[in-house]
């Protein structure tokens, strides 16, 4: 059986929303419950944990209300909010998925299941465009994009190898933007990449925002 730590704490800055933007509705549904919804949905996932903070937290609870999840504050900052997760799994496996990110793939999610059982697993996307690095808005040079991917959630860990590397990083008192690379880097062991769906967006922009009302 699997679980899934579900990140609930976004604030929707960039889209001037005034509010977390898990809460924005689709087709008269909040982002979050798409992939609370989904995971319920999935019969092999018997544990599903949504991270949120104080501020939001009687909304998320009405919003949930009657669904099978657990729900649980997180911390000051995404590591924090990821490790407090992580300490109410009780399976062997686990993912770990930003609610921002509504549509999630069934391919994908089975792709993780499997290659978990060998190796910690993340999804990403090829780049289509050129890359290049710049120093005060003049190219300096430019980049191989095929070496180049960007990153997407779930990612998918052995929950025990996880939560070492999540502990070990609060005692070395290291920082990372996402869970692939702190368990890189803490426990110097491999992650695989697996090609994900295009069209897993993490909500962020106004095109963001037109897409997924688009596909969903």
């Amino acid at each position: 059986m699997y679980s899934v730590v579900i990140l609930a704490a976004g604030k929707g800055t960039r889209l001037n929303l005034g509010y977390n933007k898990v809460f924005y509705e689709i087709k008269q549904k909040a982002i979050l419950e798409y992939s609370v919804d989904y995971f319920l949905k999935d019969a092999s996932f018997s544990e599903i944990i949504v991270v949120t903070n104080e501020k939001d937290l009687s909304h998320i609870k009405e919003l949930l209300i009657g669904k099978d999840v657990k729900i649980t504050l997180g911390g000051i900052t995404r590591q924090e909010s990821v490790y407090n997760g992580l300490k109410k799994i009780n399976n062997k496996y686990v993912m770990i998925h930003d609610g921002a990110r509504p549509f999630i793939d069934k391919n994908d999610i089975e792709n993780l299941k499997k290659s978990v059982k060998d190796n910690a697993c993340v999804l990403a996307k090829k780049l289509k465009d050129s890359i290049a690095k710049h120093s005060f808005n003049t190219l300096v040079c430019y980049a191989n994009r095929e070496n180049y991917v960007l990153l997407q959630t779930p990612q998918a860990f052995t929950t025990d190898k996880i939560l070492k590397a999540y502990e070990l990083a609060m005692s070395n008192k290291n920082t990372y933007s996402d869970d692939a690379s702190l368990y890189m880097q803490e426990l110097n062991e491999d992650v695989i990449i697996l090609e994900g769906n295009e069209l897993n967006i993490k909500l962020t922009t106004e095109l963001d925002l037109k897409i997924l009302e688009a596909i969903l």
